[in-house]
């Protein structure tokens, strides 16, 4: 509980006194909270504001010991925001700087354009090859499909004159015991 030094009595009303206690919350003195008076030693009453200067003291302390902690971290903060930006101002790219990548990045390009027109043309050379083999493969196919067929078809004319001759033989008498 606070100690608070005796506020003097109110004389904004003309000096008078009121004589029934106050109905707020205010300060009352000894004789209006019913509680008898008695003389006060001054010592007593200097102790008293002793007391109450030490807690007043002691609160302003804290508060000057946490105003100062605020301050020195303001103060810190501030110190790298600082640094922070000097850092950034000297890693911050020029524009020579970005001139110089884009050229770079148009070398790039163009090499890489190039690179892949090469791989098209190789690439539709290879096709290019692979379709003259496919037909020249359908071509030999073609062709030794005509000549299966015609080997086929001189297989069946030698049936037919064996078979004729088979008949021939049969009918002069040989018995049919071939040699």
């Amino acid at each position: 509980m606070e100690a608070s030094p005796p506020e003097p009595p109110d004389d904004a009303a003309g000096g008078e006194q009121p004589d029934a206690p106050a109905a707020g919350p205010g300060p009352q003195t000894a004789e209006q909270a019913g509680i008898a008076t008695h003389d006060v030693n001054p010592h007593e009453r200097i102790d008293g504001l002793r007391a109450w200067l030490a807690q007043v003291d002691r609160k302003l302390g804290v508060r000057t010991y946490a105003f100062a902690a605020a301050s020195v971290l303001a103060l810190a903060a501030a110190a790298v925001a600082i640094v922070f930006a000097l850092q950034l101002q000297d890693d911050s790219a020029t524009k020579e700087d970005l001139s110089g990548l884009r050229s770079q990045l148009g070398v790039v390009e163009e090499e890489a354009t190039q690179a892949a027109r090469e791989d098209v043309q190789s690439l539709s050379d290879r096709l290019d090859s692979l379709e003259s083999e496919v037909a020249s493969l359908g071509q030999d196919q073609s062709t030794t499909s005509d000549e299966l067929q015609v080997v086929q078809d001189d297989i069946d004319d030698l049936r037919s004159d064996i078979q004729e001759l088979d008949q021939a033989g049969d009918g002069s008498g040989s018995g049919g015991v071939s040699p």
